[in-house]
């Protein structure tokens, strides 16, 4: 019954904002008393379209180029929901890590935790389990990121940052359900340039970041970008602490008009103590929460240290990334041939003890081969089009710990791994091997003036093969502990065609409808079982069905944007990670198939140019995200009609920025901003505890630039009012519930200088 009525309430606000982009549609139907040029619809997309003259900037807003469908195209003409973050957003917000990008797009909810966990109107998952791939794909300049460990774990010199809503099952392929993020870092270019940032705040928190770009001659340049990131534990226990710091050189070279070679190395790391919880969140049950009163920055008691509370082992959370990876276009007239070729690398290692009797350690060592050709119609094609190709390969090995405080327990040494002590349960991936292969199209044709159809297509082979141990550790009859393990292990191959058909049309110069059926899946994969276990060795693919429809409009002599996204999913196949005991008595994590969920709603991004000076940004959220089959036995769960994780049925953000603009020609801007969340489930389960009510969230930041455009000086504040919303809780891990807040007050000043 309750589900019902959320599903009720949920479906009302939905619908009341399908219905206003339904209106708007109609509205802007009649655009020739709003629009610009309204009597002359925009033909088939040709790129000066899809750029605004330098009047339409000066009076109005500025056009944003994006890559969202693998080609350079203006964010109005493309058909997806999707939000960019430039790179003077990032600096004025002081944007240093990707876990900072939460709450800047609608319908995006990023939980940086020990790894990045992203939810895109409400579908992601925790991902860090072995041979589990994210719901939310990463991409860095174009390459995949399988696992989040892999991510990089700062950012510098960014161009600007993508979030696509929905999935992207024909463009980006497996494992982008819900969605994507797309890092894009600078690029070289054919003239001298070099900046220093250092910005200092509380928590004792320092950033750096320098860049220099050097013209080597006719057709080259070499552009060499560093950072570092520091603060102190934001819990009162130590933990919480940030230490990163990368490092990135991209050579861009010309060596004929049609051949372009974009070579990048990029170098990345942490070392800090690592996250934490605090004990008995609002609406904790447990016993041993009675009378303890939620203290959201205390930290987990006695964490590392011989505290009776807590397991006497260093904690820690340490990563390296390592990559190399180049772009190389040959434009061929009537299209552009892209190859990307990726190598990349990267360790993790992880401990948190979190109790007297829990802790865990994974450690992970993983490298990724990719190659991605294709080609696609140039600019002015009045048939727009990409097709291409996709290899990958994955290898890893890894380590998955558990540690207590109370006998019995070993420790252990495994090479290239640091020693754990305590340990009381164990399980080793030795080999992990993940190959994927694709084939992929996507077309749009125009029929007549202004009306155009899509259609795309993606058929994708993955195998995966995995072989490990897994082990509890026993008391012996001569007092000395050991470890009962068993091989575990198994391999799964996957076929799968994804496909994408939609429409578009122009209804007035700068107005475009549009809508698509489109599916998407993110790969099976392998289960740790050992021989003669009740339990599947290997777990099936997610997959959706989508139903989007939407707007992109300008209007008021361009100074008005509205865009909207109403979306139906069907998602089969939700995978849940849970644990059970053999009958040789040893803990056996899986994943398993058993839930589907209906998903809908409605968003809305809006951009106002008030006066020359004055810009107010809006955007709105409702929805619906609901199980409507999740039972999971050997758990003993059922939340059949229960609401998904981190899926407010509401969102609200607000921008406001001015520009003052002084007699020397120097300009100063202020910026503020709010984002209201109603209540929702941060964990999965629905334990007592993980239930954050709605809350509000507001930052601000101003920044001074010189009238040469050479020299800024800003401040900014995060979390004006020191709200402590729950990020993460969990349960069982020890006598009580534990819970994350998000980060707390910050607040800080930035310099930088260009030459």
């Amino acid at each position: 019954m309750r589900a019902q009525k959320e599903i009720s309430r949920a479906g009302s606000a939905t619908r009341a904002v399908v219905n206003a982009s339904v209106a708007l549609v109609a509205l802007t139907a009649a655009l020739p008393a709003w629009a610009q040029d309204a009597a002359a619809p925009v033909e088939a997309a040709p790129a000066a379209a899809d750029t605004a003259t330098a009047a339409d900037v000066e009076s109005g807003l500025g056009d944003i180029i994006v890559t969202a469908s693998k080609r350079s195209e203006n964010l109005q003409r493309t058909p997806i929901s999707v939000t960019a973050l430039g790179s003077s957003m990032l600096e004025t917000r002081a944007v240093v890590e990707p876990g900072q990008l939460n709450g800047l797009a609608p319908g995006v909810s990023i939980q940086p935790s020990f790894i990045l966990l992203a939810y895109i109107r409400g579908l992601g998952n925790y991902s860090s389990q072995p041979g589990v791939d994210q719901s939310v794909a990463y991409n860095v300049d174009g390459i995949f990121i399988s696992k989040p460990y892999g991510m990089p774990t700062i950012m510098f010199d960014q161009d600007r940052v993508e979030m696509l809503r929905g999935p992207q099952g024909t463009l980006q392929g497996r494992n982008a359900t819900a969605g994507s993020i797309n890092f894009i870092s600078a690029r070289p270019t054919m003239d001298f340039g070099a900046k220093v940032s250092v910005t200092y705040g509380n928590y004792d928190t320092l950033n750096t970041e320098g860049m220099i770009n050097i013209p080597l001659g006719e057709g080259a340049a070499l552009r060499v970008s560093g950072a570092t990131a520091k603060h102190d534990g934001y819990f009162r226990n130590g933990y919480g602490d940030g230490n990163t710091a990368g490092a990135r050189a991209r050579l861009l070279l010309k060596p004929a008009d049609r051949l372009e070679v974009l070579v990048t190395g990029e170098y990345t790391e942490r070392d800090e103590k690592g996250s934490t919880y605090s004990p008995c969140p609002p609406g904790s049950s447990n016993p041993a929460c009675e009378g303890v009163e939620w203290d959201p920055y205390a930290g987990t008691p006695g964490q590392g240290t011989d505290n009776v509370l807590n397991i006497d082992e260093d904690n820690y959370l340490r990563s390296k990334g390592k990559a190399i990876y180049a772009e190389v276009n040959y434009d061929m007239d009537f299209a552009t041939l892209t190859w990307q070729p990726n190598y990349r690398k990267f360790t993790y290692n992880n401990h948190q003890s979190l109790s007297h009797v829990f802790g865990y350690a994974p450690a992970v060592r993983n490298s990724m081969h990719s190659q991605e050709l294709r080609m696609a119609s140039n600019a002015g094609s009045p048939i727009t089009w990409v097709f291409g190709l996709y290899y990958g390969r994955e290898s890893a090995n890894e380590q998955n710990y558990f540690t207590t405080g109370e006998p019995p327990f070993v420790t252990i040494n495994r090479p290239k791994y640091p020693s754990i002590g305590h340990v009381y349960f164990k399980n080793d991936i030795n080999s992990y091997i993940y190959r994927s292969q694709s084939a992929f199209g996507q077309v749009t044709v125009p029929l007549f003036d202004g009306f155009r159809v899509l259609g795309g297509l993606r058929y994708t082979q993955d195998k995966k093969t995995q072989a490990g141990n897994t082990g509890v550790v026993l008391a012996g009859e001569d007092g000395v502990p050991f470890v009962r393990s068993v091989d575990v292990g198994g391999r799964q191959k996957q076929n799968k065609l994804n496909y994408k058909v939609g429409v578009e049309f122009d209804v007035a110069d700068r107005v475009m409808v549009y809508g698509n059926v489109s599916t998407g899946y993110k790969a099976g994969g392998v289960n740790g079982i050992p021989p003669n276990t009740n339990f599947p060795g290997t777990f099936g693919p997610e997959e959706i069905t989508a139903y989007q429809a939407g707007i992109k409009s300008r209007f008021l002599d361009n100074r008005a944007q509205i865009n909207a996204e109403g979306f139906y999913y069907n998602y089969r196949g939700y995978q849940t990670s849970i644990f059970f005991t053999t009958n040789e008595g040893i803990n056996i994590g899986g994943t398993t198939n058993s839930q589907k969920a209906r998903i809908y709603g409605g968003e809305v991004e809006a951009s106002f140019l008030i006066t020359p000076q004055d810009q107010f940004d809006l955007s709105a959220t409702v929805l619906s995200a609901i199980y409507t089959e999740f039972e999971v036995p050997e758990a003993g769960t059922s939340l059949s009609g229960e609401r998904m994780q981190n899926a407010p049925r509401f969102t609200l953000n607000g921008n406001y920025t001015h520009t003052f603009e002084l007699e020397s020609g120097a300009t100063i801007v202020a910026h503020a901003e709010a984002r209201h969340e109603s209540g929702q489930w941060v964990d999965y389960r629905q334990t007592d505890g993980s239930y954050q009510k709605g809350f509000i969230r507001a930052s601000a930041d101003i920044t001074y630039t010189s009238p040469d455009d050479r020299y800024t000086l800003g401040a900014f504040i995060r979390n004006i009012t020191n709200n402590a919303a729950l990020l993460v809780a969990n349960n069982n891990l020890g006598p009580y519930q534990l819970g994350t807040p998000y980060p707390p007050r910050t607040y800080g000043v930035r310099a930088t200088a260009k030459f």
